[in-house]
């Protein structure tokens, strides 16, 4: 190799850094060097077992309809309505509110919802 070509080299190395990016950088290493010690076979065991079962929860719950039921009903203008000013309902309101259809239906899920949960805590 050259010295000329060895001199291009290092000018292509030099970096310039501010004093905040050079506290960013001794962040970043020292997060680095914190994770070093910290990772041994029972964390990452630990953490993959973690990881497994919300990938399992994940991979149950796109395959109901449940999260598209959700996602629409937590975009609802009515719902943010309700949030911004949320009326207050008391017994005979909540009686009345089960005449209207859409409750029976969310009823009808939710109590479907806590049926199945009860069966999978028992098996």
């Amino acid at each position: 190799m050259t010295e000329e070509k060895m001199v291009k080299e290092k000018e292509a190395l030099v970096l310039e850094l501010e004093p905040s990016d050079l506290d960013t950088l001794a962040e970043i290493l020292s997060t680095i060097k914190f994770l070093r010690n910290f990772m041994n076979d029972q964390m990452l065991h630990d953490v993959s077992e973690i990881m497994s079962a919300l990938f399992k929860l994940t991979n149950a719950m796109a395959s109901t309809d449940l999260v598209d039921i959700m996602e629409r009903g937590l975009q609802d203008p009515e719902l943010d309505k309700a949030l911004l000013n949320p009326p207050k309902v008391g017994t005979w309101g909540l009686i009345r509110a089960m005449k209207d259809e859409e409750v029976r239906k969310g009823m009808g899920i939710m109590i479907e919802l806590l049926k199945a949960i009860g069966r999978a805590s028992t098996s």
